[in-house]
């Protein structure tokens, strides 16, 4: 069903830039981009604060009804319960712990941008959304296994450096499949073609969407730089990151298998490598493996809390 509409939308010509919806000609103006809510941008800021706690992140989702009950049905599910199910919200953040809980106030905060208005653009956000998180989730986990010592502003990274893309699906669907044909390809032509049809590519676009709602630089870099991490002079090491696990991402959801991986051709390995010195790539690459279906699992889970979210 999901290449069956894509091959629909993609027999069509190539919009005329003068004929694009408004929304897609003033995709280069702030003030028209879909903003974040108070609570996920201040969440997001704390991934990056040496000084956070848990407390402060409790103090936050008590504030907001649908992250509440996001993170209570987070730390009740199999994997955090315990012998007992807990109303809590400081027990339910303590039970799951900083990083998850931050983990899934961005998911959450994040999900509302995917709001699609046609069936097609439904089909493309879905495979938006499970890339995202996907890449998110491995980004944490390559974190973990390299020892890279980042606090969650790799997921928050990952979970956002399409973030151009949705908006342009989500803004204009048609305009969106003659730009964006979604192959997971890993050579950047994406961002030509984008060019083509709307004088902008999606990490442009995701740049002026992180300005808008005021985050972070290193964050707001990995978003413009997940295609050319080789370019990065600021934030190298959050940006390979980043890249290595789009590529990863981007091989898995394409071949639907990890076999025949070759992380010595991917430039955000590359780029780590450089960055982090070959041991780190040796651990990252023994627990490649597990990584992978480790994040799998996890993005799994994922959709179904947005999902969950989306619906209240």
């Amino acid at each position: 069903m999901f290449f069956k509409a894509f091959t629909r939308l993609l027999r069509r010509e190539t919009p005329n830039l003068l004929a694009l919806p408004a929304l897609v000609r003033d995709l280069g103006k702030v003030e028209s981009f879909p903003t974040l809510s108070d609570t996920t941008v201040r969440a997001l800021a704390l991934a990056s604060d040496p000084n956070a706690t848990l407390a402060n992140l409790a103090e936050l989702v008590r504030r907001d009804g649908v992250l509440a009950v996001s993170v209570l049905k987070v730390a009740n599910s199999a994997a955090f319960r315990g012998k007992r199910a807990t109303e809590n919200v400081q027990q339910a953040t303590v039970r799951l712990g900083m990083r998850r809980c931050q983990q899934v106030i961005a998911a959450v905060g994040v999900g509302g941008v995917f709001k699609y208005s046609t069936p097609q653009a439904g089909i493309m956000c879905e495979g938006l959304l499970r890339h995202a998180l996907f890449t998110a989730t491995l980004a944490s986990r390559l974190n973990t296994a390299g020892n890279l010592g980042f606090r969650g502003e790799e997921f928050t990274a990952g979970l956002l450096h399409d973030i151009g893309r949705v908006i342009v699906c989500v803004r204009a669907p048609e305009a969106f499949a003659c730009a964006d044909p979604m192959t997971f390809q890993e050579d950047g032509g994406v961002l030509g073609r984008e060019r083509d049809v709307l004088q902008l590519d999606h990490c442009e676009i995701g740049v002026r969407f992180a300005k808008a709602n005021k985050l972070s630089p290193a964050i707001t870099n990995a978003i413009l730089n997940h295609h050319f991490p080789q370019a990065e002079k600021d934030h190298p090491l959050l940006v390979a990151l980043t890249a290595a696990a789009d590529g990863l991402a981007n091989h898995v959801q394409r071949e639907r298998k990890l076999t025949n991986y070759q992380m010595e051709k991917c430039p955000g390995f590359l780029r780590l490598h450089e960055r982090a010195g070959l041991e780190t790539i040796k651990s990252i690459r023994k627990s490649l493996s597990k990584t992978v279906i480790e994040a799998l699992r996890e993005t799994r889970a994922m959709l179904q809390i947005t999902a969950t979210a989306a619906k209240k």
